[in-house]
This record gives C-alpha cells, structure tokens and sequence, in this order.
C-alpha cells in the first residue's frame, strides 16, 4: 500500500516538472507548444528553449496534423528540413541565428537542396548572409 502512495506522489511531481509554455525572466523556457488556426487550417509548432529563450533540439511544424518543416537546433545553427504536402521532402538547408546590436538575425546560408514532389534533386541554391548568390538548376 505504501508502494502506491510513493508512486502516485512521485508521478504527480513528475507532471507538474514537465509543464508546457514555460517563461523564467521573460525568456522562453522549457517545452513550448503553439497552436493557431487560420480559415479552419490547424498550425502546431512544437519544441523546446533554453534557459537564455533560444531554440534548442528538434522543433516540428505541422499543419492539419502533417507535418511541414523540422528544425534541428545545435547552438546558433538550424538544420531545416521542409516537406511537400505529399509527405517527401521539398528542402534541406540550413540557418544560422546571430546577435546583431540591440536584435537577433536569422539567415539562411551555405547550400539548399530542392526537391520536387517525386523526391529527384531539382535545384541547389547557395546562400550567403541570407542572400541567394548562386542557383543552379539541377537536370533530370
């Protein structure tokens, strides 16, 4: 009986720990989820902050419950992964967040891979500081 009374107060400790939409001084923390609808079309943004409000992990995008980008956050880098509606993937790329004075700057960079609906390599763009320097076009 007393095993009981133990597990069920350390579950209730356990759940109230894992609370969602969390903010310690302002900041973002913990795991966030976000819900919004637009004309009857469901947005979920799922993920997690750090203690300082920024991105971290693995955040997931998903619309009417299919999902249509990933973000995989390590440090001031994303590695994003966007998804036609058919479920293949439509980009790889990645970004990078950086402090610039008093505001925050995101940017795409490097190289972008496009893809059509049919998954085949379409494109490849190269980014510098958010700007598109380079496109090629990619043959069947």
């Amino acid at each position: 009986m007393k095993k009981n009374y133990l597990t069920i107060i350390l579950l209730l400790l356990l759940f109230t720990s894992c609370r969602v939409n969390q903010k310690k001084y302002g900041e973002k923390v913990g795991r966030w989820v976000f819900k919004t609808t637009i004309d009857k079309d469901k947005d979920v943004h799922r993920g997690r902050y750090d203690q300082k409000g920024f991105q971290k992990g693995t955040w997931r995008y998903r619309l009417n419950g299919k999902i249509y980008k990933k973000e995989q956050f390590n440090n001031k880098v994303a590695y994003v992964t966007e998804y036609h509606k058919n479920g293949t993937i439509a980009a790889l790329g990645q970004t990078r967040l950086e402090i610039v004075g008093d505001g925050l700057h995101w940017y795409y960079f490097g190289s972008w891979f496009i893809y059509n609906t049919k998954g085949e390599l379409t494109d490849v763009k190269h980014y510098e500081l958010g700007i598109e320097k380079h496109h090629t076009k990619v043959r069947p």
